[in-house]
């Protein structure tokens, strides 16, 4: 069944093109680069697709194709990344796909003035491959918030993702930003009906900086989601906060927000106070880097027609054994919960990755999945159980290619 996403592929192309030709102040030192890339991988999983009973093994092949340009100047960087994707199963057939996943990335950092600066990005996956796609992309094992929901939502669903960041020094000490989100996911439930969910947030942060390593400050995010789900009314989230940063050694970075979610539904009487906050912490080895972030923080409840709280925890170490030769270890943690909707995604794995050259690299990596989710059946994917629980094991090998075949450098 192919879901239906409206023009927003369109939309994020238009987006990308604007972003790649609005003019920007200073234009010396003009940089504009094109890379064709390609990637074959093959794996064997022990329940493709993901099945809570009678589980069936296959070997998959798939494949990405497209392409990365950046554009660099004194004022800008700004890039856009492009990928269709192809899967072929040696026995089950019937889920071979080849052109109907498309992924868009669009980028754009631009240093509006010496003390002011923008950041636009949009993210966009149109009927994507899911399990096949995200097993064998760079996410894996730990993954990030959208790779983990998709992988809660069936193989048809798809994201839109979109933020800007608007930052200002107010001098020495003070400094401020601003920002807008929208997260859009479109699927299809048992009752066969569309069942897009919109999340679209507003936030604002002060923080005062009383050295180069330490800063702190008060902010507050405002949450308004959107369900187009038969009975599913609107419901908004308020999250005051603290939000703070420390760098106590030159490898050592942590930073987090602390603080209250007020959510309520409209059009009733449901109301909740929950503890919010999120945290990161990053620390570099001599040939490494440990990172893992984890919180708790207002969420859509992966496409299945709701909002709530996700917890989540990911962490990642990455080691060079060589200059060429890179090692991974990683793990994620996601707990959706809200409005009778329980859904969790346990992540792990380890890999290998070796440069081999300049436009060539090969990997290997094992990753193992455990999702289960519950919720009212006119929320669930199409053929999907209430309660469902599944375990899957993937053995992955690949290859990455990617050449320099065009570069731009003028002064302006």
């Amino acid at each position: 069944m192919i879901v239906k996403t409206r023009n927003h592929l369109g939309i994020a192309l238009l987006a990308a093109l604007l972003i790649f030709t609005a003019p920007a102040a200073g234009r010396a030192d003009n940089l504009f680069r094109f890379y064709p890339e390609a990637e074959l991988s093959g794996f064997y999983g022990d329940n493709v697709p993901m099945r809570s009973s009678n589980a069936v093994g296959d070997w998959v092949g798939s494949g990405a194709a497209g392409f990365y340009l950046d554009y660099t100047s004194d004022a800008r960087y700004a890039s856009l990344h492009y990928d269709t994707f192809a899967q072929l199963f040696a026995y089950q057939s019937r889920y071979d796909r080849a052109g109907e996943g498309q992924f868009v990335r669009a980028t754009d950092d631009e240093k509006l003035s010496r003390t002011t600066r923008l950041r636009l990005e949009e993210l966009f996956y149109r009927n994507s491959p899911t399990l096949v796609g995200i097993i064998t992309s760079n996410e894996t094992p730990q993954f990030n918030t959208e790779a983990a929901e998709l992988l809660l939502a069936n193989d048809q669903a798809s994201i839109s993702h979109f933020n800007a960041v608007l930052a200002h020094d107010w001098g020495r000490n003070w400094s401020s930003d601003f920002s807008v989100h929208q997260t859009s996911f479109f699927a299809t439930s048992n009752s066969n009906t569309s069942n897009d969910t919109f999340d679209q947030s507003v936030s604002g942060v002060t923080q005062y900086h009383f050295s180069n390593s330490f800063t702190i400050g008060p902010g507050y995010r405002f949450y308004d989601f959107i369900f187009t789900s038969p009975g599913r009314p609107g419901e908004q989230a308020h999250w005051p906060f603290v939000r703070a940063s420390w760098q106590p050694l030159q490898n050592l970075y942590l930073s987090g927000s602390v603080g209250v979610v007020i959510s309520y539904s409209q059009g009733t009487d449901r109301q909740s106070v929950n503890p919010g906050g999120v945290g990161l912490l990053e620390y570099d080895i001599q040939r490494g880097h440990f990172k893992v972030y984890g919180g708790q923080e207002p969420e859509l409840v992966s496409t299945l027609g709701g909002a709530g709280l996700i917890r989540e925890v990911r962490g990642n170490i990455l080691y060079d054994f060589t200059q060429r030769l890179t090692g991974n270890v990683g793990a994620g943690y996601y707990d959706l919960h809200g409005n009778g909707i329980d859904a969790q995604l346990v992540s792990w794995g380890m890999g290998l990755s070796d440069r081999v050259n300049r436009w060539l690299s090969v990997y290997a990596k094992f990753v193992e999945l455990r999702r289960t989710e519950s919720a009212p059946a006119q929320f669930l994917p199409t053929g999907t159980q209430s309660g469902r629980s599944e375990t899957g094991n993937y053995f992955v090998v690949g290859l990455n290619v990617s050449v320099e075949a065009f570069r731009w450098n003028w002064n302006g």
